[in-house]
């Protein structure tokens, strides 16, 4: 049986990058590419800081090191072909114009320098300005305002870079004829290019990367790439090529409604990027977009490539007739089955705590999957636990401290709470990785033992707050009436900001008498084991040890800072009540929940802190 690729499906619309360097090209004199501004469309008007930001981020990508094949993307251009061989510019004429600006720069030092042509349905003078500019500032309609001023800032710019770079305005010119491309969409059918005009600016054709690549997807003509029937003329070729369209179309809409779901997102995605749509996401891990990557259409780009490479290739094309399938839909099931991997870990209670824990500590997804498919279950939960723990990097607990492993602290606080959720006896429970994602997670004194952190502007808050725990003290303490009347002195001078040796002086002796009642509490709570001095304790009493830390969210421990526990505790507690996420190990400090029979609820004594190390230590356990 011969093999053949069936016919071309009827015309769609074109879309495809495009060099600006195409843009350029001559035939007898001519240029290639005549736009015509209909008039629907407003006049140019990009300002000062467009117009520079534009020109900025052509140099940077002039200064990136870069492959030779890296292209820098405008934004589409959205054009319909004329009977007189115009294009009509329906989205995209600021870029345009401002390029057609640079050119005309550029060609003051080069004569040799082709320009594509610009023309106005209403205002035909426009043509003729844009032809002679010279950087003189025309104010006489806003049009020549707008076009002449950024001439004279493209001008000014580039004189600027000339001092640092006598070269730079012949590399500017060369990127832009080799590397710098439009989103070329050409509507190729009969809709009107007013309806089309209106419809992109009111967000119903929204030309996202996403829905570029979307168009790559549902395209009759990429569909059909490879796919071969018996009969390359078969009636029902086409009915063939609508149902493959819209079951893509319909399972890429469905991706996009579970995306919506904010538990799920914040559990696949940790980063803090703004996506025009979430499906971007994907198609970015898909085509394997690198974070240092800042062209936002560089999943468009690759898929793009891909069909013309596979276009090209003889031998892959007869490769996918054979197995009766296309390039399309081989790339479509990959999506769709890093989606199912994703979803499948999001639902199963054990992989949404641990793999959620790795993506949330920018485990690479792919590597993840990758592991997924080649081991087991069991050897892939036991991959899980390593990296993890490798992750965390902990020896020896009693080894951290506060200013030499924040980050250590940080991921084994965090997987001591993901621990202590997964142990829940719920199958339906989550972790909350999209509570902990987009927030300044920090360590928490939960004994705070010094004022440095405090603010002067502070000071009033943290005593009015400390008066109100003293005042309901027992009165007959003579250390409790002393701290009374330094704080009520304190509050009640007239300065804006209180001395800060003074304040300096109160919390000393706040700290000093919370640490003699603790000593206390510790001291009758060991006189049954063999400890027989408070020096005699381990490292458990540090003040910077992990015994004494949790993790907040800095906004909260902002407004708790220095605080005496039961301050904190309260003031937590209040907070969660408001609806701010607290950690829900965070609160258990708080509430004294490890530690059998708690003597107090105002203090963080001896016994609280080693309960609470060996419930970290139990999570520790699970990963061997």
């Amino acid at each position: 049986m011969n093999i053949e690729q069936p016919t071309k499906t009827k015309e769609e619309n074109i879309l495809k990058p495009l060099l600006v360097g195409e843009l350029l090209k001559h035939k007898e004199g001519k240029p290639l590419y005549d736009f015509m501004i209909p008039s629907y469309q407003r006049g140019y008007r990009w300002d000062e800081q467009q117009v520079t930001d534009l020109l900025d981020d052509f140099l940077e990508f002039i200064n990136t090191p870069k492959s030779s094949s890296e292209s820098y993307c405008l934004q589409p251009i959205v054009v319909k072909k004329l009977q007189s061989g115009k294009f009509e510019v329906l989205d995209g004429q600021q870029r345009l114009t401002t390029i057609f600006i640079l050119l005309s720069r550029l060609r003051k030092t080069n004569q040799e320098i082709n320009l594509f042509s610009i023309s106005y349905e209403t205002r035909p003078d426009n043509e003729t300005f844009l032809q002679g500019l010279d950087g003189t500032l025309d104010d006489r309609n806003p049009d020549y305002y707008y076009i002449s001023n950024a001439y004279n800032v493209i001008d000014i710019w580039l004189k600027s870079t000339k001092n640092d770079k006598p070269n730079n305005t012949t590399k500017i010119f060369d990127i832009l004829v080799e590397s710098v491309e439009f989103i070329w969409y050409e509507i190729v059918d009969q809709t009107d290019p007013i309806d089309v005009f209106t419809r992109i600016n009111i967000g119903k054709i929204p030309l996202t990367n996403a829905e570029l690549v979307k168009a790559v997807f549902l395209s009759k003509n990429n569909l059909s790439l490879g796919y071969a029937s018996e009969e390359t003329n078969d009636k029902n070729f086409e009915k063939i090529l609508s149902l493959k369209q819209n079951i893509i179309a319909l399972e890429w809409d469905d991706m996009e409604n579970k995306l919506q779901n904010d538990k799920f997102w914040g559990f696949i995605y940790p980063g803090e990027e703004e996506f025009e749509t979430r499906i971007d996401y994907l198609l970015n891990l898909q085509s394997g977009k690198k974070s240092s990557e800042k062209n936002k259409y560089y999943s468009f780009k690759h898929f793009y490539d891909r069909v013309k490479e596979i276009r090209n290739d003889d031998e892959l094309l007869h490769k996918y007739a054979q197995n009766n399938t296309s390039f399309i839909e081989e790339e479509w099931d990959k999506l769709k089955l890093l989606f199912k991997i994703l979803s499948e870990w999001y639902e199963n209670k054990t992989y949404n705590h641990l793999t959620g824990f790795l993506i949330n500590q920018k485990t690479s997804i792919k590597t993840l999957m990758e592991q997924f498919q080649d081991k087991n279950r069991q050897e892939f939960d036991k991959y899980l636990k390593d990296e993890i723990k490798n992750r965390i990097g902990i020896d020896d607990l009693s080894e951290l401290r506060y200013h030499s492993h924040k980050s250590q602290l940080n991921s084994l606080l965090l997987f001591h709470n993901v621990y202590n959720s997964l142990k829940v006896d719920d199958n339906n429970l989550h972790f909350p990785y999209d509570k902990i994602k987009g927030k300044q997670w920090t360590l928490e004194h939960i004994f705070a033992q010094n004022s440095d952190e405090l603010k002067q502007d502070d000071y009033k808050d943290w005593l009015t707050d400390h008066l109100e725990f003293f005042e309901n003290r027992p009165q007959d303490e003579r250390e409790v009436k002393e701290i009374i009347k330094e704080i009520k002195d304190l509050l009640n001078k007239d300065e804006k900001k209180l001395d800060q040796e003074e304040f300096q002086s109160c919390f000393e002796n706040v700290k000093k008498y919370i640490q003699n009642l603790v000593q206390k509490v510790d001291k009758e709570s060991l006189k049954d084991t063999e400890i027989e001095t408070l020096e005699d304790l381990d490292w458990i009493n540090e003040d910077h040890s992990i015994a004494n830390l949790a993790l907040l969210d800095g906004s909260v421990n902002s407004a708790i800072k220095n605080s005496l526990f039961e301050i904190k505790r309260r003031m937590i507690l209040e907070k969660d009540k408001q609806g701010q996420f607290i950690p829900i190990e965070t609160k258990k400090v708080f509430l004294k929940y490890h530690t059998d029979s708690p003597n107090h609820l105002s203090y963080w004594t001896y016994a609280d802190r080693n309960a609470y190390v060996e419930n970290i230590k139990e999570s520790l356990s699970y990963l061997n």
